[in-house]
């Protein structure tokens, strides 16, 4: 669940600035979501909007400025996270 409107806003607004990178084919990138969050939230006129805009912002410059494992985590809409991550590092010999 949500733990609030705003955050589920967040939420939407990212995956709308997704989907449009997507959309275009081109490379789906830290550095791209951030560069067309930035092109989103300088049209915005709504107020909740913008907000939730700069939230995104910010989440997506602390992906940036964190160093990441050799892995990712995502959160599922019940808010758990799941850690995938490559044990050995070559992707190689991965069984299912």
């Amino acid at each position: 669940m949500y733990r609030s409107d705003e955050e589920r806003l967040t939420d939407i607004i990212m995956g709308d600035a997704i989907l449009q990178l997507l959309k275009k084919s081109g490379p789906v990138s830290t550095r791209a979501l951030l560069d067309k969050l930035r092109v989103m939230a300088s049209i915005e006129r709504d107020p909740p909007r913008q907000q939730a805009l700069s939230r995104a912002m910010s989440e997506v410059m602390n992906h940036i400025e964190t160093p990441q494992q050799s892995g990712i985590a995502i959160k599922n809409t019940d808010n758990v996270t799941h850690i995938f991550r490559n044990r050995d590092g070559s992707g190689n010999g991965t069984k299912h």
